[in-house]
């Protein structure tokens, strides 16, 4: 039986989809044979050789040395590390310490998930609670995957180093801490992979599509990858806060969901501090929380009143006006009735602005049971604002030209300023002088304009 060929492994790898700087230099390095610092201090003459730094704060002369020799471009060695990642998942890398307060309120507490606008309390990041910037935890996570790491060439994603995610983001199964998989080759047991949950998993998803396609898809619509990261960094910080600093109604919805993840409120926490300084165990309580919450605002079984709580649910069906029939319905008998009368109407109308017999005519009807000069003026008016030749409609065709009764001469007056008591005053001398002189009709006494005018001449004095 002859033996097996050995294995070839290519000159330069590529870096896998989200791996760190670290990893895929201990990959090129076992290529080599030759320990990290060596690989780049003797061949590519960048003294590093501190795995931390390479993915913290690596020297811009790693990318420049990296992308000459293996053909990656330097912008995505540079993406392998946190620093490259700003803006989408930080704001600023590192965070200077006099930013952190500014830098929490901007990042955290600018917008709301489930909580209302501003319900917030406010903390101060002091020295007990120090916050170096989101996602970066106070002690060094170190997690791996169970199934990357067994596999002929293990890596280590960027992310795994954060408290970002619960899963390996290509497995679907749980992160183990380095400390369990230390204890489990001690004890000689093998590596267990354990599952997660579908709305882990979901919420993992969100991360990783974040990362690779710099936009998320949520139920509610698509968002920058920025916005998903600052909606998840709320939601953790808004499930950590004590009842007692928010309304009832909030801690109804905060106790329903952890109701739902089976976990005491707020993961047992007594004194709140940021996400970032738990231990990762509750941090990993606080993120399958998180993912309870969308399942629940999903399925509607919450309603969250956050700024963005419309992402976390798809939108109700608006309902669309089907438009009018091409068939208008036909008329009933009192709208023929009313239509036709609308036409005759305007068909006067138009016989009267060229007819001047038709006008006189028109005006002798409209003024037939109320003959009263101010009555008979106003329709006047309105022929002639309809288009009908003052000149077909002349005064002398009224009963009464130019003449008022004392009622309307009064309302008249009145509305022109003069004192009310003076005017029916006067009326009632010009009416007592007319019937002394004049033989009074049967309508009434009527004042002319020249006596209009003699009344205006005395209420003036």
């Amino acid at each position: 039986m002859s033996p097996a060929p050995p294995r070839r492994w290519p000159v330069h790898p590529r870096p896998g989809a989200l791996e760190s700087l670290s990893s895929w230099l201990d990959r090129l390095a076992r290529i080599y044979q030759v320990p990290v610092a060596d690989l780049l201090g003797p061949n590519l003459g960048v003294l590093v050789g501190i795995r931390n730094v390479l993915d913290e704060d690596p020297p811009p002369a790693v990318f420049t040395a990296l992308a000459e020799r293996t053909g990656v471009p330097a912008g995505q060695v540079r993406a392998m590390t946190l620093p490259g990642w700003v803006p989408w998942l930080f704001d600023a890398y590192p965070l200077t310490e006099r930013d952190a307060t500014d830098g929490f309120y901007t990042y955290v507490r600018q917008y709301s998930v489930l909580l209302a606008p501003g319900e917030a309390p406010r903390f101060e990041m002091t020295s007990r609670r120090r916050w170096r910037g989101p996602w970066i935890p106070q002690r060094p996570l170190r997690r791996s995957c169970p199934q990357c790491s067994t596999g002929p060439d293990p890596a280590r994603a960027l992310v795994w180093q954060l408290p970002l995610t619960v899963s390996c983001l290509e497995h679907r199964c749980r992160l183990a801490p380095d400390t369990e998989t230390f204890a489990a080759e001690i004890a000689d047991l093998p590596h267990r992979q354990v599952p997660v949950g579908d709305p882990v998993a979901r919420l993992d998803g969100y991360t990783r599509q974040a990362l690779l396609d710099a936009s998320v898809g949520l139920p509610g619509r698509a968002v920058h990858a920025g916005v998903w990261f600052r909606m998840l960094r709320c939601l953790l910080d808004e499930l950590s806060l004590a009842g007692s600093s928010i309304s009832r109604r909030s801690q109804q919805l905060l106790k329903q969901i952890w109701d739902a993840t089976g976990e005491p409120v707020r993961a047992g926490m007594a004194v709140w501090q940021p996400y970032e300084s738990l231990e990762w165990p509750i941090q990993e309580k606080l993120l399958t929380a998180a993912a309870t919450a969308l399942s629940l605002a999903v399925d509607r079984r919450i309603q969250p009143r956050g700024t963005l709580a419309g992402l976390l649910a798809e939108p109700r069906p608006l309902p669309v006006y089907d438009g009018d029939s091409p068939w208008p319905p036909a008329p009933d008998p009192a709208e023929r009735a009313r239509r036709k009368a609308v036409r005759a109407m305007n068909a006067w109308y138009a016989r009267a602005r060229i007819d001047a017999d038709a006008a006189r005519s028109m005006l002798r009807l409209l003024t037939e049971f109320d003959a009263t000069p101010a009555h008979a003026t106003r329709h006047r008016d309105v022929l002639i604002g309809e288009g009908i030749p003052a000149r077909f409609l002349r005064d002398d065709l009224l009963r009464y030209p130019g003449r008022r009764t004392p009622e309307e001469t009064e309302t008249l007056l009145v509305a022109e300023g003069f004192d009310p008591g003076e005017v029916a005053y006067a009326l009632d001398r010009c009416v007592d002088e007319t019937i002394a002189l004049w033989d009074v009709p049967e309508v009434g006494v009527l004042i002319d304009n020249d006596e209009l005018s003699q009344i205006r001449t005395r209420l003036e004095l």
